[in-house]
């Protein structure tokens, strides 16, 4: 049956085998509802080849092939081979608890390889993390010695991809490699290859393994929570952004992080081909810029206990519709919603206490899992991230007081509060930002803030404590940030405050501050002889006075005696 467009081919990569169990408007998957968004007369082999046609057939030298089916298969094998390439990196991380100053540079090499994105080009595809903060980012081929000069176009940090252009690689359409195609998700204990260029040698390198579970796991370059598959065949150091390809040379996923215990051995992680079709789906949406992943914005409960369940009303079938039907009642199942954030589409429309008993009719389990393929299971948030895009909306069917109800409101990605990276929006790293003011340093609390603190490690101190507390608390309102005093750059205009760090801002002159622009704006704006500084907690807190007419001189002398190149730096 012809699939009618990419967003449908997206569908189905992740949702296709629920066609069979649900007959709800998109039992075959949400396709009935993102198609609107694509060019009605685009197919599948417009938007995304997933099989090689006679006319892109190439050898190792981009020869055209004769049309001898053996002599296709090998030629086939060495085009795909070439489209990987070898990502020379020169990174220049900033310094978070020093945010005007870069620390010192790095190198890493890793993998990568070519796609044709529709609507955009020719690009190659890594990983985010091999990237990140990259000042110099260099692209080689297979056997080649010449490195290409490759720009970061597009990075998504949750789903730890980016997209390079690399201009001189694909100039001339005959010396132009081969564009990979991407292929549907696997089966368990189906055989894939990982490609790369790992550690141990700088030719390219082909690992075999088979596919051991497809679930929802945490991503280590954002801490979000996406569908991952899991493969018995070791990724490496240099094996990030490789292709994992089937028995058909398609690539089904990117290789992107191993488990680093020495008790685990041979196992390893990928980006599956519909995170990664999401993604790319998510660039030509939106021009480049990365949106991210949508998230439905509320914290759950699950049902798993019998006196939990009977507390809320949460009956069968048979009971709610009071049918005396002689066939055994279908058990309700579903999850209570505990909490709606703030900025969650789901704030006017869902409220504490109600209970989700499915999404888009599939039915939700008590342990807050839905059916994805046979005897397999995954989180609810996996067909949302994996199905849905900003301003697509979602039907949910709950219980309020024991009676049943429909709903709908629009999905779309939620910022943290402490956010694991500073980007753009199109997800290339920003410098954290910064504010200084008579020698005191604030900065907005992140996770590389609290890396750089040690505040996962042994030992911390109870600032740090309280600021790591902040980590998953929800963003009350857009822009939102937790302004930290980071340090204090000693000044006579400042004695006395020296020891004065990790200190969590809540008021200046007694106004909540909201950010470190709400805090810029309200030092410039004072006409008080004198500011107000308090700290959390909120009772009994520290409080620090500085001198409104003296800021401004003793500001520009400790930004001149640190070599400080501007007061503040914001996003």
């Amino acid at each position: 049956m012809a699939v009618p467009t990419a967003i449908a081919f997206l569908a189905t990569l992740f949702w296709a085998p629920l066609a069979a169990s649900f007959s709800s408007p998109r039992a075959s998957g949400p396709s009935l509802h993102l198609r609107r968004s694509c060019p009605p007369k685009a197919t599948i082999e417009d938007l995304w080849p997933t099989r090689l046609t006679p006319s892109e057939k190439f050898d190792a030298d981009g020869a055209t092939l004769d049309d001898d089916l053996d002599d296709d298969e090998r030629r086939l094998l060495a085009s795909t081979l070439d489209s990987v390439v070898k990502i020379y990196a020169t990174h220049s991380e900033p310094d978070f608890l020093i945010p005007w100053q870069k620390q010192h540079q790095t190198t890493s090499t890793s993998s990568g390889f070519v796609l044709d994105v529709p609507g955009i080009g020719y690009r190659v595809m890594t990983n985010a993390h091999s990237v990140e903060y990259g000042s110099v980012v260099q692209v080689q081929r297979r056997g080649e010695d010449e490195k290409h000069a490759a720009i970061v176009e597009s990075v998504g940090n949750e789903c730890d991809l980016a997209l390079l252009r690399v201009d001189s690689l694909f100039e001339d359409d005959e010396e132009r490699p081969f564009a990979m195609p991407l292929g549907p998700l696997p089966a368990l204990q189906d055989e894939v290859e990982v490609l790369g260029y790992p550690a141990g040698g700088d030719s390219l390198c082909v690992t075999k393994g088979v596919v051991s579970r497809i679930e929802v796991q945490e991503y280590a370059q954002a801490g979000e929570r996406l569908l991952a598959m899991q493969i018995d065949a070791a990724i490496n150091p240099g094996n990030s952004g490789g292709p994992v390809v089937n028995e058909q040379l398609e690539c089904v996923g990117v290789a992107f992080q191993g488990i680093d215990e020495d008790s685990v051995e041979n196992v390893g992680y990928v980006v599956p081909s519909s995170v990664v079709m999401h993604f790319l789906e998510d660039v030509r949406r939106n021009g480049g810029d990365v949106t991210g992943f949508c998230r439905l914005g509320i914290d759950c409960a699950f049902l798993e206990n019998e006196s939990f369940r009977k507390f809320l009303r949460l009956q069968s079938d048979a009971q709610i519709n009071g049918s005396g039907a002689t066939k055994k009642p279908k058990k309700a199942t579903g999850v209570m919603v505990r909490r709606v954030q703030p900025t969650s589409g789901a704030k006017d429309t869902l409220q504490a206490m109600d209970v989700v008993t499915a999404v888009d009719g599939i039915e939700l389990g008590n342990d807050g899992k839905i059916p994805f393929r046979r005897g397999e299971r995954v989180d609810l948030g996996a067909y949302v991230t994996s199905s849905l895009f900003k301003g697509d909306e979602i039907g949910l069917t709950i219980l309020r007081d024991g009676k049943p109800m429909e709903l709908s409101f629009p999905v779309s990605p939620l910022k943290s509060l402490v956010p694991s990276h500073f980007n753009d929006k199109s997800g290339k790293n920003l410098p954290p930002p910064y504010l200084i003011c008579s020698g005191l340093v604030f900065t907005a609390l992140s996770v590389p803030y609290l890396e750089a603190k040690g505040a996962w490690s042994d030992y911390y101190t109870d600032e740090v404590s309280h600021l790591l507390g902040l980590v998953n608390a929800p963003l009350k309102q857009g822009g939102d940030e937790v302004v930290v005093l980071a340090q204090v750059l000693a000044h006579r205009a400042n004695l006395g405050y020296e020891n004065f760090f990790d200190l969590h801002l809540l008021k200046f002159n007694g106004a909540e501050v909201r950010s470190l622009g709400h805090l810029k704006e309200m030092i410039h704006s004072s006409r008080e002889p004198f500011m107000t500084f308090e700290f959390a907690p909120e009772d009994g807190g520290r409080l620090l006075v500085l001198d409104s007419e003296a800021s401004g001189q003793a500001t520009e002398e400790v930004c001149s005696e640190h070599s400080i190149g501007a007061e503040y730096i914001l996003r």
